[in-house]
């Protein structure tokens, strides 16, 4: 058996459209890279989380006709947008696709896999990410950190809030590990769009509250979780403190050695005491609201 193999270039803001519209067409995997081969698997926190030009590479069973497939998305994308066509040998298939599969074990009980991942694991709790629309993949150590830490203490029924979400990984492990609710606030647009995708991929929408920071509603959270710069958390200790209730817990990741000392000096009125865990320069605190 062969398979197709559809590539089209966009820019980052149409990445969400273009894999919507070859999933529609009948595509059975996707995956992103960037035009000029720059790996990037997970931004620092905070940053732009995708590249400025992606290439999109769509697998397709034989009797999808390509062809049509390719004047389809001409028409949707705008006459310019780059896209090429190329026939997959069984051993060009495996080289090219089955390579591409990663999945990360966190802690006892979490596994993440991309959304196209066949895993079955009856042993852990398995979150699908579309890896494709980046910015919170498991892979960088905050968002690593933040994984172990709702691993390992999250119980079953709490209300969490995920501030700067991303992706919704967190909020979205959160729920799968048994949260009976979650908030997932971020400023991007891109970000809201990721996370509805994939709260939808894991079948948890119904229980995720997804929006930016101007219509959050008044909560009362058990964890408020957020993996940012350290600069920002230091905005956030009011906003933070109305939102987690009284025994509840706040867990802060994004913050680089040197800043510990002062974000829980920033924090140490209402919060502790303090836990700080740490992977490479990355530290990651949490603590009780008093």
């Amino acid at each position: 058996m062969f398979w197709q193999e559809l590539q089209v270039i966009v820019n980052t803001d149409d990445v969400p459209r273009t894999e919507t519209l070859l999933r529609l067409a009948g595509a059975k995997a996707i995956s992103l890279a960037s035009v000029n081969n720059q790996e990037l698997l997970e931004p620092a926190p905070g940053k732009t989380p995708m590249w400025a030009l992606v290439s999109l590479k769509a697998l397709f069973p034989p009797e999808i006709p390509l062809s049509s497939t390719s004047a389809n998305l001409q028409i949707a994308l705008g006459v310019e947008t780059a896209i090429t066509l190329h026939t997959l040998s069984d051993k060009e298939w495996k080289g090219a696709w089955e390579s591409r599969t990663h999945t990360q074990c966190i802690g006892k009980r979490l596994l993440i896999a991309g959304a196209d991942d066949d895993i079955t694991d009856h042993e852990r709790v398995t979150v699908h990410l579309n890896l494709g629309l980046a910015f919170g993949t498991g892979e960088h150590p905050t968002t690593a950190l933040c994984l172990e830490w709702l691993d390992a203490h999250l119980r079953s029924g709490t209300q969490i809030m995920d501030y700067g979400c991303g992706s919704g990984i967190l909020a979205i492990a959160a729920l799968q590990l048994g949260a009976a609710y979650g908030w997932a606030v971020d400023i991007d647009p891109q970000a809201l769009t990721a996370t509805q995708a994939n709260a939808c991929l894991n079948h948890v929408q119904d229980h995720l509250w997804i929006g930016t920071p101007d219509v959050l509603p008044i909560i009362q959270a058990d964890v408020v979780i957020a993996n940012i710069l350290a600069n920002t958390l230091s905005n956030l200790v009011v906003l933070f403190e109305r939102c987690i209730k009284p025994g509840g817990h706040l867990v802060l990741s994004g913050i680089l050695e040197p800043q510990n000392d002062s974000l829980c000096q920033t924090y140490g009125q209402q919060f502790g005491p303090f836990t700080l865990q740490q992977r490479d320069e990355w530290t990651l605190i949490s603590a009780p609201r008093r």
